[in-house]
């Protein structure tokens, strides 16, 4: 089941990640950071608040992480899922970008929940409903888990523990 589940979802997945980064025909790369304004940090434990990234650097390197990029995550899921298996939740990073229209509503709206865990290199990325504009899926279809590099951990990190030390 899990594995037929994954498989059907990867052409959605790759339109997901797409609208999640920001991409649209014809934009340059400018554009698309332009789009994600920025990234709430709360510990996972207690839900509280703390660091909001603004900082257009900050953005541009976690927009261009490994992890937004990556087409190939069908095979692995139920083997990162499970290796999560008692492992504690340590910190969640909610991203936001403006919204599309230019005119009306100006809220920030939710694009993607990364959360990271203690001691693991696996994080499980949950993509916002919202963030689909023409159809509702459930959540399960709208979580993904994967294996970042060091390099990417250690900046995931560094966004919420440079305000806590």
């Amino acid at each position: 089941m899990n594995q037929n589940r994954y498989g059907k979802i990867g052409g959605l997945l790759v339109m997901v990640l797409c609208l999640c980064a920001g991409c649209a025909a014809g934009q340059g790369e400018k554009d698309e950071l332009s789009n994600l304004a920025e990234i709430r940090i709360y510990t996972a434990e207690d839900g509280k608040l703390i660091q909001t990234i603004t900082d257009e650097e900050q953005l541009y390197q976690y927009s261009q992480s490994a992890l937004l990029g990556d087409s190939n995550i069908e095979e692995r899921q139920g083997e990162l899922e499970e290796a999560l298996k008692g492992a504690k939740d340590q910190y969640e990073l909610v991203s936001y970008k403006y919204p599309a229209a230019r005119f009306g509503d100006k809220e920030l709206e939710e694009v993607i929940t990364l959360t990271l865990y203690e001691d693991s290199n696996i994080v499980k990325m949950t993509v916002a409903d919202e963030s689909i504009k023409s159809f509702s899926l459930p959540e399960e279809f709208l979580t993904f888990y994967y294996e970042v590099s060091e390099e990417d951990m250690t900046f995931y990190r560094s966004l919420a523990e440079d305000i806590l030390e």
